[in-house]
């Protein structure tokens, strides 16, 4: 594993001894958290012949200064996203979360080979629904004072990292990341619109069963959207990337792709 600049970003990179990877991945990590959180998942890809990326988004690699978080939306990760396909060329682009959002808006805008959307938020038209007391905390949180615009710093780990142990959790929460109130608010109540027609390349969407944050229904709408059928993980929250059974689900997906991607 080594960090490398993509695009406009910071990145870590997993490269195969392939002669020929079948396939390069960019992943995308979720809301306050970082590339870290595909590290076992990125060098497991790499060890079946995936070239791997993940990205750090903007002003979330180590060392960045937080307070020039405040004003950004999802349009800004989405664009820097996009520059990091386009210098790879044409990868698979995995998401997770809100990840999985910039994921779709940076695939309109790019040709990436397949989209894969991991507990993914859901573009315009399809409601978010959190488990209820994630909805009263995360509404409270989202608008704090009137006209707040500081960036907003984690809330609610006990149910984002509910299916963690205690030492992944530990992992997880010692690179946390505040995040851009504006952001936030985008991803409760005004998520950018991602058309299907946009989206030209293969999409698989997954999640787990028993997630708190992107509850069942919503991922069967997006699967629904781009006229897939989603796949359920049983028992799993919403980091399928990190909980027990993680390799199971990249499993899943280099199948999806040795199918479905060229």
């Amino acid at each position: 594993m080594q960090t490398v600049n993509l695009g406009p970003l910071r990145a870590l990179r997993w490269q195969t001894t392939e002669l020929k990877a079948p396939q390069t991945v960019l992943a995308i990590h979720g809301i306050w958290v970082g590339a870290h959180v595909w590290e076992q998942f990125g060098a497991y890809l790499a060890s079946q012949g995936y070239e791997t990326y993940a990205v750090w988004l903007r002003h979330h690699q180590p060392g960045s200064d937080h307070r020039q978080l405040e004003g950004l939306d999802l349009g800004d990760y989405a664009e820097d996203v996009a520059a990091a396909v386009r210098e790879l060329g044409s990868p698979v682009l995995v998401g997770q979360s809100m990840g999985g959002l910039v994921a779709q808006v940076a695939a309109t805008v790019t040709d990436p080979a397949g989209l894969i959307l991991m507990s993914s938020a859901p573009p315009f038209g399809i409601p978010v629904i959190p488990r209820l007391s994630l909805l009263m905390t995360g509404v409270r949180n989202c608008f704090g004072r009137p006209f707040n615009s500081a960036p907003m710093h984690p809330f609610a780990d006990d149910v984002f990292l509910e299916h963690l142990g205690q030492e992944q959790r530990a992992r997880v929460t010692a690179h946390r990341v505040p995040e851009p109130r504006r952001l936030a608010r985008q991803l409760a109540f005004w998520p950018p619109i991602v058309r299907a027609s946009q989206i030209r390349c293969p999409v698989f969407v997954g999640a787990g069963d028993e997630d708190p944050v992107v509850v069942p229904w919503v991922t069967r709408r997006i699967a629904s959207r781009y006229r897939v059928i989603p796949t359920f993980y049983q028992g799993r929250g919403h980091m399928l990337n990190l909980e027990p059974g993680w390799q199971s689900v990249g499993d899943d997906l280099m199948r999806w792709m040795e199918r479905f991607v060229a």
